[in-house]
């Protein structure tokens, strides 16, 4: 597995162990005799003021350091940027207010590192700010599939403290620029590289294992996708990156078509992973999921779950559904879909029903004016 150290992340200054600070000035004095020295030595540039302010113990209890500053000095005290990176307590990007604790180091790539990548082109947007490294933002209304996108990046990077409290509490979380940059690091990309109108899915996924490219569908599911009994549709804008996902179900053999939207949905590709497929996919999810429960489908598994039990009813034709289905329309507007979710029935049981009320006269089209027709009394 690819691995990430702290040197390998742009613009970050960093915090370390109180110990560590005091071991560094005992090694000074014992190697040059004098911070002076040593300070004319260095290659990194500070006042020197500054240069002796960032020695003592107590200016981490407030600031953060440039870490070009302590790889240079540990440098000059014989002292490796292995053994700095032990001792790191916190970090972050130049401006961020955002910062991560406990850090996780080295940086693995994992498949939960690749489904962060999926989640930042199917929901996630990049934004720059001036003087500030840009920086990942996922958008996301489902507070759980929000909780969970925090936890994939602890469980990566470490304990990332966010300045607002109330971060659960608002539909976009951002990713810390300094963890934002690793992403373009390892896919090699530009902060275009992650539009979802344009995006690939990188070779260092195909590249990977099978593990890898299930976490980057489980990503898109979540984001992207639509469950109902007979199949997992995932409908994007952009059509080679629907071929990309279609080729990792090929991949990991997962029964799948690709459908091409005719009319005013004409721009839109749609990904169908079949019955079968799905049935395939969920059962190779349930073993990821316990090697990294943090890759977690929520309501999209349990929609996954749900559809099998509605394969195995009985009753799908059966004239009965028809009053059901007539009694819940009379209350409100559903489409064929909803229908199916609600009572626990195929979208092809369903749509035998509204065809039989509609040629009877009991339900009418309430609006067609959008790609899942609602029905009603």
């Amino acid at each position: 597995m690819k691995e990430y150290n702290i040197w390998d992340l742009e613009g970050v200054n960093i915090k370390v162990k109180r110990e560590f600070i005091i071991h560094l000035n005992k090694k000074i004095i014992e190697a040059y005799k004098t911070k002076r020295k040593l300070y004319s030595s260095l290659s990194v540039k500070v006042p020197y003021g500054v240069f002796k302010n960032m020695l003592k113990v107590s200016y981490y209890n407030k600031w953060f350091v440039p870490l070009d500053f302590l790889i240079d000095v540990c440098s000059k005290l014989g002292i490796s940027k292995e053994k700095l990176q032990e001792n790191i307590i916190s970090y972050k990007s130049w401006g961020s207010v955002n910062y991560i604790e406990k850090p996780k180091f080295p940086i693995v790539v994992t498949p939960v590192f690749h489904m962060i990548y999926a989640h930042n082109i199917g929901d996630g947007t990049v934004s720059i700010a001036k003087n500030r490294f840009p920086y990942f933002a996922y958008r996301q209304f489902n507070q759980l599939y929000r909780e969970s996108f925090i936890k994939k990046l602890e469980y990566i990077f470490g304990n990332i403290n966010y300045r607002k409290k109330e971060v659960l509490d608002i539909t976009r979380v951002r990713c810390p620029s300094v963890l934002s940059s690793i992403f373009f690091k390892h896919y090699d990309l530009n902060d275009r590289g992650f539009l979802s109108d344009t995006a690939r899915i990188s070779n260092s996924v195909f590249n990977d294992s099978k593990d890898a490219m299930l976490a980057v569908l489980i990503g898109f599911i979540i984001d992207e996708g639509h469950v109902d009994s007979t199949q997992i549709a995932i409908v994007l804008k952009n059509k080679e990156l629907v071929e990309d996902l279609n080729k990792i179900c090929s991949e990991l053999g997962y029964k799948s078509t690709i459908s091409y939207k005719t009319g005013e949905y004409e721009k839109f590709v749609g990904l169908n992973i079949l019955r079968e497929g799905m049935k395939k996919l969920y059962f190779d999810y349930l073993i990821l999921n316990k090697k990294y429960p943090v890759i977690d489908l929520g309501i999209k598994g349990e929609r996954i779950e749900k559809s099998f039990d509605i394969v195995n009813r009985k009753i799908k034709r059966t004239k009965g559904n028809n009053e059901i289905i007539l009694e819940i329309l009379k209350c409100e507007h559903l489409s064929v879909n909803q229908l199916a979710y609600r009572i626990n029935m195929t979208r092809q049981g369903v749509r035998y029903h509204i065809h039989n009320l509609l040629k009877d006269e009991k339900i009418k089209i309430i609006n067609s004016n959008q790609q899942n027709w609602l029905y009603g009394v």
